[in-house]
């Protein structure tokens, strides 16, 4: 009996080989396609033999995964074999240890065709042909050639966007997804998304990892590199500094060039066509509510315009709505920007930090040089935390002029400590309200 799974809108099609019958999983059970007919033809094709596979000696290993196990100190390797990858010519062999099974199945794919074999190395009539990893495996090769993108991340729809929130192991990709479920939002997945460019745009798609896993996808209007920190603040991110944020995150085969320069490919493609930004959230509802207010409509495009404003050199003003840098800044003041025009920040500098939906206005407490690069450490006058470090590629200007009432004065420098200043700002902000 074959199997038909509809996977990331990609069917594979499981050929018995040996007589026996094939039954994955609980996990696939909602991938599963009874569907027959000559039009549902499939995009991968595998035939499954229960025998053990014979792998040639002169394979060249080009991978070895090891298996790392969670703590309480966070991911520790086992220092056990988990999968490795060699080549021969004209053939990849993917050998795996599933986890509590002595056996060791084996992914054999021919390069350039899209008929692959698995030797489950198993006994009995009935096997399950994608025990873990080898099911990730396979989607991974699947999509590899298929030009698209199986990235560790949580996709969710809030408010009839698609957002994906992807980073290395402990960044809060579930801690994330949670906090969107509970507020009732659509969870798509919270580890293991594959990425499509499809006619209406890039879409995100599911895969079956978990029990209740089941078939979800969405268009993908926004993907965020997250970290956790001590305030929620969003910074785009464009360029090959995108790119590279992408891919970081992306499973890859980095020892097979074709398959690296598809990758590179396609992650340029969605960098392209997707907003990406950076990430620091705080762990608790607050976050849901900040993302939602960035990616309102009508607080998106001031910030668009000014940021096309500042790209042609020409300086821009904003209105302070906050007291972050009181008493230098006080809300209603009108900020003058000016664009850097090669200018180099330096430390007293009040400078313009491009945020998603808008930009937030502190002040440049030091700038160090780390190897190649120059940091920036920002602070309001009135924060008693610091932002997190920026380069300069996160500076959209510096604020040169401030019109206070009808007058026009220089930017003071700061004369209190943080906490005297936003002490006196609490008081301020307290009488303001009482008139």
């Amino acid at each position: 009996m074959n199997v038909d799974l509809i996977i990331a809108g990609r069917r594979i099609r499981l050929q018995c080989v040996d007589g026996i019958t094939l039954r994955p999983d609980e996990r696939f059970r909602a991938f599963i396609d009874d569907a027959t007919g000559p039009e549902r033809q499939p995009g991968l094709t595998v035939d499954v033999l229960s025998r053990k596979a014979i792998i040639p000696s002169d394979v060249v290993k080009v991978f070895d995964a090891r298996l790392m196990k969670e703590t309480t100190e966070g991911l520790i390797d086992s220092g056990e074999p988990f999968w490795e990858v060699m080549t021969d010519e004209g053939i990849t062999y993917a050998k795996v240890w599933p986890r509590d099974s002595v056996r060791n199945p084996v992914i054999v794919l021919p390069h350039g065709k899209m008929h692959c074999h698995i030797f489950a190395d198993s006994e009995g009539d009935t096997i399950d042909p994608l025990p873990y990893p080898v099911d990730g495996l396979l989607l991974y090769f699947l999509s590899s050639a298929m030009g698209d993108l199986m990235i560790h991340g949580s996709g969710v729809i809030c408010g009839g966007s698609g957002w994906i929130f992807t980073g290395r192991s402990g960044s809060g990709k579930t801690t994330i997804a949670g906090i969107f479920d509970r507020a009732g939002d659509r969870v798509i997945h919270d580890d293991r998304l594959i990425l499509r460019k499809e006619a209406e745009g890039w879409v995100m798609h599911s895969t079956p990892v978990y029990r209740n896993d089941e078939p979800r996808s969405a268009v993908i209007d926004h993907l965020w590199g997250i970290m956790h920190g001590r305030v929620n603040v969003s910074t785009p991110v464009t360029g090959s500094e995108a790119v590279a944020m992408v891919m970081s995150n992306c499973v890859q085969q980095n020892w097979d060039r074709e398959a690296a320069l598809r990758l590179t490919s396609a992650a340029g493609e969605l960098v392209a066509a997707v907003r990406i930004s950076r990430l620091s959230f705080m762990p608790d509802g607050g976050i849901r509510d900040y993302l939602a207010a960035r990616e309102s409509e009508s607080h998106v495009t001031p910030a668009d315009a000014a940021s096309a404003i500042l790209g042609e050199e020409r300086p821009v003003t904003i209105t302070a709505g906050g007291y972050s840098m009181w008493p230098a800044i006080r809300p209603g003041d009108r900020v003058v920007i000016e664009p850097l025009r090669g200018q180099v920040p330096a430390q007293g500098d009040i400078v313009a930090l491009r945020r998603d939906g808008g930009y937030v206005v502190h002040r440049v407490r030091k700038a160090p040089v780390r190897g190649s690069r120059q940091l920036y450490f920002t602070q309001g006058d009135a924060a008693l935390r610091s932002d997190t470090p920026s380069d300069i590629t996160s500076i959209a200007g510096i604020v040169k002029k401030i019109n206070r009432a009808g007058r026009e004065i220089e930017p003071p420098p700061c004369r209190l400590p943080a906490f005297l200043n936003y002490t006196s700002s609490l008081i301020v902000s307290h009488f303001r309200r009482q008139r």
